[in-house]
């Protein structure tokens, strides 16, 4: 029971967690790029990330927990150290590296006029970790049935 348990809490936080990514990525980047004044353009930024960021950090710390309780019942397998990978990159940059980042993209007075560049690396970067998360995906399904 515990097991169908930890493996429910797993899928609906990684759903939602990489749904929201899904929805940054596809739906929110391609808003803010339309967006011609630069100060829009972070404010929509911010208000949006702001918000998927506190849940994205509930559903990362949640798929970590059921994650290791499914190691503990299911041992390693290739797939698995994948998602370990990926999940680790979210967590570095959910929990730290994503403000370092962010402090760094935004704090240059000069760049107001560079702000359509910044997005669209910002963008570029979530179709990279979006892939990275279908891969991700991809693996929890075939350590799960093979």
């Amino acid at each position: 029971m515990e097991y169908v348990t930890a493996l429910t809490v797993h899928i609906i936080s990684v759903v939602v967690w990489i749904g929201g990514v899904s929805f940054v990525t596809m739906i929110t980047f391609p808003m803010i790029l339309r967006v011609d004044k630069s100060l829009e353009q972070v404010m929509m930024f911010q208000g949006v990330e702001h918000r998927f960021g506190k849940i994205a950090k509930v559903m990362v710390v949640l798929a970590g927990l059921s994650g290791l309780y499914l190691i503990y019942e299911k041992g390693l397998s290739p797939g698995v150290w994948i998602m370990i990978a990926v999940w680790s990159f979210y967590a570095s940059l959910l929990f730290g590296l994503e403000k370092m980042i962010f402090k760094k993209l935004f704090s240059k007075p000069d760049q107001q006029a560079d702000m359509k560049k910044v997005f669209n690396l910002l963008q570029t970067f979530h179709w990279v970790v979006l892939g990275l998360s279908f891969l991700a995906i991809a693996a929890g399904i075939y350590a799960g049935h093979y």
